[in-house]
């Protein structure tokens, strides 16, 4: 009978299958965290940015190897180093270098060699400390992007070269620096971003974007980059050992 057009009823039954495994789909994302549900709808408005995890989910786990982590840009790709695109970022004398940075607000790839990290740069004003609105609305562009991955952030602070104005809160570059990190920090730690997944380093004046001495390209130094790093926060808390007891399977 099957061989006779008496098997109608199986695709009939395939559909039956294929809307019951779409309803209960949808009914989990609704029950689960606003991370998770930003990561999925992320991925749909997105699906060719490169977050990946083992079952190409690109969700959270609390299982050890399930986490979700960057697939980082493929070796042949050639990028210029850092900055916030492939192409050297050209500034007039009468253009706001903030303003150009935040025209560009996907994540980057950030240096050559070995350090191909996914990341952004945010431009400070002078010898700033605070965001300004402009460095707030560039975060704001890879907040939903850092969201509901479990990949450990380095937030790695830069200062121009040169004396700081007189008047300055700060003793050093370094101090600067740091201040211009804990900023960056607190605005993503307020956007939803998991501290534990943050860190925090400086590299003063020694890692110049530009040496070009026009003040147009110094203002290029001025600035902060938030690397995605291919750890996971999980993956360095404890000892090998302590890390197996804690995702053990009960």
């Amino acid at each position: 009978m099957a061989g006779h057009g008496g098997g109608a009823w199986k695709v009939a039954y395939a559909d039956f299958v294929t809307a019951m495994m779409a309803f209960f789909l949808v009914m989990w994302i609704l029950a689960q965290s606003k991370e998770v549900k930003q990561a999925v709808a992320q991925y749909f408005k997105e699906p060719t940015m490169p977050w990946s995890g083992p079952s190409g989910s690109g969700l959270p786990s609390t299982k050890r190897g399930e986490s979700p982590e960057v697939r980082l840009p493929k070796k042949g790709l050639r990028t210029r180093g850092r900055g916030p695109g492939d192409a050297e970022l050209k500034l007039s004398p009468s253009e706001d270098p903030e303003a150009a940075v935040a025209s560009k607000p996907s994540l980057s790839v950030l240096h050559d060699g070995d350090r191909r990290l996914l990341g952004g740069v945010v431009l400070f004003a002078g010898d700033a400390a605070e965001l300004s609105e402009q460095g707030k609305e560039r975060l704001k562009t890879l907040v939903p992007m850092l969201l509901g991955k479990r990949n450990k952030i380095e937030i790695r602070g830069h200062a121009r070269r040169g004396p700081l104005r007189p008047g300055s809160p700060f003793q050093d570059p370094w101090q600067l620096c740091y201040a211009r990190c804990l900023s960056t920090m607190k605005y993503l730690e307020h956007e939803g971003v998991d501290p534990e997944r943050i860190r925090l380093s400086q590299a003063g004046t020694f890692e110049p974007s530009t040496t070009r001495a026009e003040p147009e390209k110094q203002a290029q130094n001025s600035r902060v980059e938030v690397y995605v790093l291919p750890e996971l926060a999980e993956d360095l808390v404890g000892t090998r050992e302590e890390r197996a007891e804690r995702f053990k399977s009960p």
